[in-house]
């Protein structure tokens, strides 16, 4: 799959199949902190990847 981190002009490419949460502890990225995008729609922890998806990640900061 490739993998896209927005707002950082990089992308990687992973092997599949597994789920969002075992990508997220591959690449050491928090799934609080960071939405998932997969094939245009965003996903949840337990969506699986295949290796043809295209998988953008968006950090995101929330406050008060």
């Amino acid at each position: 799959m490739t993998v896209i981190f927005v707002g950082k002009d990089n992308q990687i490419t992973i092997k599949a199949p597994k789920n969002v949460e075992k990508l997220a502890k591959e690449l050491d990225i928090n799934l609080e902190s960071h939405v998932f995008i997969k094939n245009g729609e965003i996903v949840t922890p337990d969506e699986i990847l295949q290796d043809d998806d295209v998988v953008e990640i968006i950090s995101v900061v929330s406050g008060g």
